[in-house]
């Protein structure tokens, strides 16, 4: 007789659980439940100390918060615009240019409101020409109550174009042969620098006729000129005026304008002034925005390098920093943008604890705290070739 051999428990449950497994019904492989999108529409907060708009960076002016580094948000500009800040920060003005077929046909010169919150275009206002010149912010000023606006305007002359805001239409124009810029002061007045050194004083009334006066010349317009780009408070019509050889005039400007002898920075940090020779070596300032001025604690900032005459374009390799009443030299900060090295566009924020944003030539800003020159953060992104700060 054969042995009856008893079945391995260990084989059972294995074929059991085979089997069970097979008579299970395959179960499709459930997609994932997406949260509900929803959208919304950002603000922005008016009242930030510490932000800058950027020129220059796809046709746009972007927004950044000097905090944090992050973006927040982007006006679209046409050719060769210019930006100003009402004083509360509240609105955003652009004075732009536009052909009907982007490069060609009809041109029309425009003076853009936004609304700083929403970044919404609040209105257009048609100008009779403005100044097509590459990152010239005194093209373009505002009066200090900001129920005005003056534009640069040479089409076809060298005229000023002034802009009623409170009624959001243009209110005339004068000539200013010979006269370029425009430094706003009061509330129906505005300055030019000429060509033969002299500073041309606009007055505006309301209702009246204009009056143009002329100073002195009191710079050398030929061998040692202005940078177009220097600094002024409308608040106040207090101006700095910068030469290429490194002079400072401090100026009051009015219905009568005082303007200071110049001093030169140079001979605040113990060297000799800086000459017109073409071979004559010495530090120099020089860039598109060369000077920023912190007028809380009545500090500029001066972009420097060392260089023969007429290197005016020239990058800077160090930032000085200079007491305007007193005229000393505070601090020389090494420029530390990477892979750079050199800075030609910088502003500083107002208020209290400074910083300055140093465009990098080849894309991004550094941040920079304005009191010690310590670095605190850089902000990475393509183009920029100027910037605005914010009033606040």
């Amino acid at each position: 007789m054969g042995t009856q051999r008893k079945p391995n428990p260990l084989f059972l449950a294995a074929a059991l659980g085979t089997l069970c497994c097979a008579a299970a019904p395959l179960q499709a492989a459930q997609p994932p439940v997406l949260p509900a999108e929803t959208s919304d529409v950002a603000t922005l907060s008016i009242a930030v100390p510490h932000r800058f708009f950027t020129m220059g960076y796809r046709g746009s002016a972007v927004i950044f918060d000097g905090d944090s580094g992050k973006l927040e948000g982007q006006v679209p500009l046409g050719q060769e615009s210019t930006l100003a800040l009402s004083a509360d920060n509240s609105r955003i003005y652009v004075g732009e240019t536009m052909w009907t077929h982007g490069n060609r046909g009809a041109r029309i010169d425009l003076l853009s409101i936004y609304d700083t919150k929403t970044l919404n275009l609040l209105k257009e206002i048609e100008l009779p020409g403005r100044a097509l010149v590459n990152m010239k912010f005194n093209d373009f000023s505002l009066s200090a109550s900001g129920k005005r606006a003056y534009v640069y305007n040479m089409h076809p002359a060298s005229s000023i174009v002034w802009v009623d805001l409170a009624k959001e239409t243009v209110g005339g124009s004068v000539e200013v042969p010979g006269c370029a810029l425009v430094f706003a002061w009061g509330e129906d007045g505005v300055s030019s620098l000429c060509g033969d050194g002299s500073l041309a004083t606009v007055s505006l009334p309301v209702g009246g006729l204009p009056k143009v006066s002329h100073t002195k010349p009191f710079f050398d317009a030929v061998n040692d000129p202005i940078f177009d780009n220097s600094v002024f408070d409308n608040a106040t019509g207090r101006a700095v005026f910068l030469s290429y050889t490194g002079l400072v005039y401090s100026a009051k400007l009015g219905a009568d304008p005082v303007i200071e002898q110049p001093w030169s920075i140079p001979e605040a940090a113990g060297q000799k002034a800086a000459g017109t020779g073409v071979d004559e070596l010495a530090w120099r300032p020089g860039g598109r925005q060369p000077i920023a001025w912190h007028k809380q604690s009545d500090r500029i900032f001066v972009l420097m390098h060392p260089g023969s005459y007429w290197s005016h374009n020239d990058a800077a390799t160090e930032i000085w920093v200079l007491n305007l009443k007193t005229h000393a030299l505070l601090a020389r900060y090494a420029v530390q943008v990477k892979p750079a090295g050199v800075v030609r566009s910088f502003a500083v924020s107002q208020k209290a604890k400074p910083q300055l944003y140093l465009l990098n030539p080849e894309g991004g800003a550094t941040v920079v705290d304005a009191d010690t020159g310590e670095v605190l953060r850089k902000i990475d992104f393509e183009g920029g070739e100027a910037a605005v700060v914010s009033n606040f």
